[in-house]
């Protein structure tokens, strides 16, 4: 899985080369949606900042999913649902990040939601023209070639090679690996991930790094044991997520 540093610069090699996009792959990286969550995404459940600088919170109510034509319930090949692992009206908050939050403005602001409300539609014809959009959903096609374009441009030869961030669902999960590695409990990083605890630590408990000598600081500090004199204090109870 990518680091934030990377993630941030394919995020931003996106942006240069197909702008409409780099909000799209965003909601993965910032916010830990699944594509078709982010399919589904309209400018009505997206929540912003009360205050400048501020974070946003997105309600998602269920996810857009590309079928074939004799598999879904009507004529196209993209079908609305629910959230996954959810009843079918459920809803499912999740926090945005202030890197989110002027991603989707900018977005909003540029590329104005499709007729049905939806933030990420289709918007280019062939050859790459922009085109007016009744709101079809991107094609999977469209929106992974915009993400193999950035890593063939990103990346290192033999980075491109191994698995490092080689789908765009790897966002996903760099964003709920790093919510673990920064010590958010693992309920709240499985609520906002739409996952139960059990599935996510049996998915990410590998990907917790450091967090054995955190706990231990913690324990020792609960016990009233002083640090060592090079060893850091534990985080209180108020900041250690």
């Amino acid at each position: 899985m990518v680091n934030s540093d990377r993630a941030r610069a394919l995020l931003a090699e996106v942006g240069r080369s197909v702008p409409e996009l780099e909000a799209f792959f965003g909601c993965m990286y910032y916010a830990a949606l699944r594509p078709e969550e982010v399919l589904h995404l309209r400018e009505d459940e997206y929540e912003r900042p009360a205050q400048p600088k501020g974070w946003g919170v997105l309600h998602l109510t269920g996810s857009t999913v590309a079928v074939g034509r004799d598999w879904g319930d009507g004529d196209d090949t993209a079908e609305d649902r629910g959230l996954k692992h959810r009843a079918k009206a459920a809803t499912r908050d999740v926090p945005v990040p202030p890197p989110l939050v002027r991603l989707l403005d900018y977005h909003v602001k540029e590329y104005p939601p499709g007729s049905n409300g939806k933030l990420f539609v289709t918007r280019r014809g062939p050859g790459g023209r922009y085109v007016p959009t009744a709101g079809q959903p991107i094609p999977n096609n469209t929106y992974g070639k915009a993400w193999r374009d950035a890593r063939a441009k990103e990346l290192t030869p033999a980075q491109q090679r191994s698995p490092l961030a080689r789908r765009p669902y790897d966002l996903r999960h760099a964003a709920v690996s790093l919510w673990l590695n920064a010590g958010v409990p693992a309920a709240q990083v499985a609520e906002w991930a739409g996952h139960s605890v059990h599935v996510l630590m049996q998915i990410y408990a590998k990907c917790v790094y450091g967090q054995e000598e955190a706990a231990r600081r913690r324990v020792k500090a609960a016990l009233g044991l002083p640090p060592a004199a090079d060893e850091p204090a534990a985080p209180s109870a108020d900041n250690a997520a």
